[in-house]
């Protein structure tokens, strides 16, 4: 059986990484029945690897075993979109419906930047094997503080692991946790363990959120700063409403921080455009770590320095505004989110 684990593939909706790596350990765990599934399971690298090769392992039995896995990553979105590439696929494409009932393929697509979903949802591929007979095809899509009709899909996903997990907490505090963690599960998956060791018997309640996620508060203003940055408006309007409303952070240190993150962006893009290497960006940004600095090289790359350069701009003038009396510092700063936000979609 083929299983096709995707992230995102809507250009401005962020993947789910949390619960598609979940549903990938959930899918292991209930095919190994006779814990031989780790002699059983190969990962083949995606680059270079050919319709052929695939094809004989997804064939091969199992040696002593109820199941055989085959696990590839990034295949999808590197095959690209052209028409030949189904075609050149055809091994691999006619092998599936042939393989033993023992046997299962899974090709994982996290899709973590805009490029990678963009790909991903343009893949020839992709659009040939989900349309075969038996493909499990899921979609993991980031959940929403607020989606249509209201719901918060990060809250409902808290009370689900909640229960799974035994847990007991109140609504409003499941309610609180989404909007100070967003969409991160890894985190809040974290968070939620911390305040039921705290909370014991009873329910977690929202005056245990206040007092033991700080490092989630603190991770929050840089969702707030990426949404803003990445043009998010409404989820960045909703952050940057709670921090004010709960004190967080004041508008001016909200203000500093899109400064700073904009300067860096039209660092970045200056040495970018000069070819040179992630070292040299980090050493020019004061950036460091892997995921921080990927993030920074890639909203530098869809931005871009013209963009970034008019956004700082549009921060001198608010500042201006806010100092002459013409606008208060709150109304300022949401104002600025929002042309950073038209900035960025005019850009994109």
């Amino acid at each position: 059986m083929l299983h096709l684990f995707l992230g995102s593939t809507e250009q401005y909706r962020a993947t789910d990484d949390f619960r598609l790596h979940q549903a990938y350990w959930e899918l292991r765990s209930r095919l190994d029945t006779d814990g031989m599934l780790s002699a059983n399971a190969t990962e083949l690298p995606a680059r270079g690897l050919t319709p052929a090769e695939l094809a004989q392992h997804a064939t091969t039995m199992p040696f002593l075993a109820s199941s055989r896995l085959v696990i590839v990553e990034h295949l999808l979105r590197m095959t690209g979109g052209a028409r030949t590439v189904a075609e050149e696929w055809t091994a691999l494409i006619e092998a599936i419906p042939l393989m033993p009932e023992t046997n299962h393929i899974v090709l994982l697509e996290p899709a973590a930047t805009r490029a990678e979903r963009t790909a991903l949802g343009r893949s020839a591929l992709l659009r040939a094997l989900r349309d075969l007979p038996g493909v499990e095809t899921r979609e993991f899509i980031e959940l929403r503080t607020r989606a249509r009709g209201g719901a918060n899909e990060v809250a409902q996903w808290i009370f689900s692991r909640a229960a799974e997990r035994g847990i007991q907490i109140e609504r409003e505090a499941a309610e609180e946790l989404s909007q100070v963690c967003g969409a991160n599960l890894w985190m809040l998956a974290g968070e939620l363990e911390k305040l039921a060791q705290y909370a014991g018997d009873r329910a977690v309640t929202i005056d245990d959120v206040h007092l033991l996620t700080p490092s989630a508060r603190e991770a929050s203003i840089f969702e707030l700063i990426d949404g803003v940055i990445e043009g998010r408006l409404g989820k960045a309007m909703r952050l940057l409403h709670h921090r004010l409303r709960t004190g967080s952070d004041s508008p001016a240190g909200i203000q500093a921080m899109i400064t700073r993150q904009l300067r860096n962006i039209v660092r970045a893009s200056e040495l970018i455009e000069q070819g040179e290497p992630r070292r040299s960006i980090s050493e020019a940004t004061g950036v460091r770590g892997d995921f921080p600095l990927g993030k920074l090289i890639q909203q530098a790359r869809t931005l871009g320095r013209p963009t970034a350069e008019q956004g700082l701009r549009s921060v001198g003038e608010f500042d201006r505004a806010v100092k002459t009396g013409q606008l208060n510092d709150e109304l300022a700063l949401e104002m600025l989110v929002c042309e950073l936000a038209r900035l960025v979609r005019s850009s994109a």
